[in-house]
């Protein structure tokens, strides 16, 4: 792997350690639990993100489909421990796919254009930040927990 893409994993890397370090400690309630008018919660911010490394890595760059569920809305079934799972899951795979190319300047597809791998990745960066972010708050609304 470049140098570029150790750069790129590492940033991206922060940001699914932050989404991860939102969740940890909390109980299924809070988890589901919605501090702002949209519904947001933070297991629906896991389960998106999932769907989201999946999208990108697994349908994007892999030229497979993506698994998992984009609404941000948790069937009731689902623990936060597999959403979590399932989250680090999808992350391994994400890296194994992007690894196996290596090349950030590799040709990749959507929707009929043709990007390359670093603009993939930097789509997956912006997207994990923008909902880190949202976890951040969410949680410190929960439970007065802040920082990374």
């Amino acid at each position: 792997m470049t140098t570029e893409m150790q750069q790129l994993f590492a940033v991206l890397d922060g940001m699914r350690a932050g989404v991860l370090k939102k969740v940890a400690g909390l109980s299924e309630d809070d988890a589901r639990r919605s501090t702002v008018d949209s519904g947001t919660n933070l297991a629906g911010l896991v389960q998106h993100l999932t769907f989201v490394e999946s999208l990108w890595f697994e349908e994007v760059v892999g030229g497979g489909k993506a698994k998992g569920r984009r609404s941000m809305q948790v069937d009731p079934s689902v623990s936060l421990g597999t959403l979590r799972a399932g989250y680090k899951a999808a992350c391994e795979t994400s890296d194994r796919i992007a690894a196996a190319i290596g090349d950030p300047d590799a040709p990749v597809t959507r929707n009929g254009k043709t990007h390359n791998l670093r603009w993939a990745l930097l789509s997956v960066i912006g997207e994990t930040s923008r909902h880190a972010g949202h976890a951040d708050i969410i949680r410190e609304q929960i439970d007065g927990q802040t920082g990374r």
